[in-house]
Order: structure tokens, then C-alpha cells, then sequence
């Protein structure tokens, strides 16, 4: 009898510890972030209509896509915490929850940390990200403009990578007599320009614009950012607009060597 009590109890501290790997495998930031307090996907849909969602991503990231209801408040913006004030009280009843790009994404738990740190309570990181809702709940996002989200959009990211260049490939490719290339970062990002002939600046909300009026449609693009993340986006409207021979600098300007 005491075989058997011994045997159901190692099957349950195994499992439990497979289950609380596996979690920590999921949200690896969770264990660099133990005083923030988060929402499941199921919590949030549960508590949809009572929660307070604050998308805290550019306004680029999520004009491609975000949860319905939710309100764009940067985590970049100085005035966050008063933006996030004229939501709700600090002391305010009604559950704030946060969200970005998903899992590996720290921008949700930093806006947690830095809301409590000026006073804001019963305030959550839904750290599932966006994707993880759309897949979940289209019905209760946009993707591109359209909700019902059509999941069949979401752009796996082995197409993108599909579209990463290496500094030597970019910069060839940039040479091309026809090939137009567009640095798409912001002017206070551009304290290094790179040696491209006939490098274009065109910050992104330009761009997009210019995407859809299928400017340079018949060309070559070859588009850089800061790190190599921002194009991620842009791959939305390109895909959206008919582009098809585009590339990206991989890592952008941090791949140049």
C-alpha cells in the first residue's frame, strides 16, 4: 500500500513539474518578472467587457493588428502613466490589463512595473500577446482592418525570415540599377546612415501610404530599420499591397559589419 501511495505520489510531483517547465518554457519572462501579475488569454476573454485593455506597442504595430476595445498607449510615451490615469483611477476597481507581441515580448510586464511604481493597482500583463488572441478570440480583434482577425493572414515567421538579408546580400542586391532602398527609422534613430547609393529616408507611416498607392510595385525594395524588428509590420502592408521582391537587412542597422 505504501508502494502504491508512493508511486501516485511521484506520478503527481512529476507532472506538476512538467506542467510549471512547460509554463516557464512559454512565458520565460514571467520568472524575471515575479511581482508582476498576469492574465491568462481564457482570464481575459472571460472578463473582456470589465477589463480595461491597453495595447502598449507603436501605433504602427497596432494599426496591423490589435484586440478589440483595446486602447494604443506606448510604453515609449512620457506620459504614459497620465494617459493610463485618464483610463482609470489608480486606486480604480476595474482590472487594467497590458499586452504586446506575445511571449517573449517585455514591453507588457515593463508597463506593469512602471504603473505600480506610480501607484496603480489590481493591474495585469496579458503576456500571451496578441497573436495568441487573434488565434483564440477573432472575433475580438483586427488584423489589418478586418474583424472578424482572418487568422490565415498572420504571416508565419518563416516568411519574414524568408525575406532577411545578410549585410554582404543587402548591399549588393542594393546596387542594382533599378533597386530602390528605403531606410524606414525614425530621424532621431539616424545618428549612422549607411553607405547605399541613392538611400532613401521614408519613416514608416509615409511608406505604408506610399504601399498603397503601389508605389515602387514594378522595383526591387530594399528596406532597413534599427534592429531589424519594425519591418516585421511593414511586411503586412507590403503583403497586403501586391509586393513581392522585397528584402529586409536582417538585425538592420545592428547587422551591418
Amino acid at each position: 500500500m505504501q508502494k502504491k501511495t508512493l508511486a501516485v505520489f511521484l506520478t503527481l510531483f512529476i507532472s506538476v513539474f512538467l506542467i510549471s517547465t512547460a509554463t516557464a518554457d512559454d512565458f520565460p519572462l514571467r520568472e524575471k518578472y515575479p511581482d508582476v501579475k498576469y492574465m491568462t488569454t481564457d482570464e481575459l476573454a472571460a472578463n473582456y467587457d470589465s477589463t480595461i485593455i491597453v495595447d502598449v506597442r507603436s501605433a504602427v504595430e497596432f494599426d496591423v493588428a490589435h484586440i478589440n476595445n483595446a486602447v494604443n498607449i506606448s510604453i515609449a510615451k512620457k506620459t504614459f502613466s497620465n494617459d493610463l490615469e485618464e483610463l482609470r483611477a489608480k486606486d480604480g476597481a476595474k482590472a487594467i490589463a497590458t499586452y504586446c507581441n506575445g511571449h517573449t515580448c517585455a514591453k507588457s510586464y515593463k508597463a506593469v512595473k512602471k504603473a505600480m511604481g506610480d501607484g496603480f493597482n489590481n493591474i495585469y500583463a496579458y503576456d500571451a500577446g496578441i497573436f495568441d488572441w487573434i488565434m483564440a478570440n477573432p472575433d475580438k480583434a483586427t488584423l489589418m482592418g478586418q474583424s472578424p482577425a482572418p487568422k490565415d493572414k498572420i504571416i508565419p515567421k518563416a516568411n519574414l525570415k524568408a525575406k532577411m538579408l545578410s549585410w554582404s546580400e543587402f548591399s549588393a542586391k542594393a546596387e542594382e540599377a533599378d533597386a530602390v532602398s528605403i531606410d524606414i527609422r525614425d530621424p532621431f534613430q539616424r545618428k549612422e546612415i549607411p553607405k547605399i547609393p541613392k538611400l532613401r529616408n521614408i519613416p514608416m507611416d509615409r511608406l505604408t501610404k506610399l504601399l498603397e498607392k503601389k508605389q515602387f510595385i514594378d522595383q526591387p525594395l530594399l528596406i532597413l530599420d534599427a534592429v531589424g524588428k519594425q519591418v516585421r509590420w511593414l511586411q503586412y502592408h507590403l503583403e497586403a499591397n501586391g509586393y513581392s521582391n522585397y528584402y529586409f537587412l536582417e538585425k538592420g542597422m545592428k547587422g551591418i559589419n
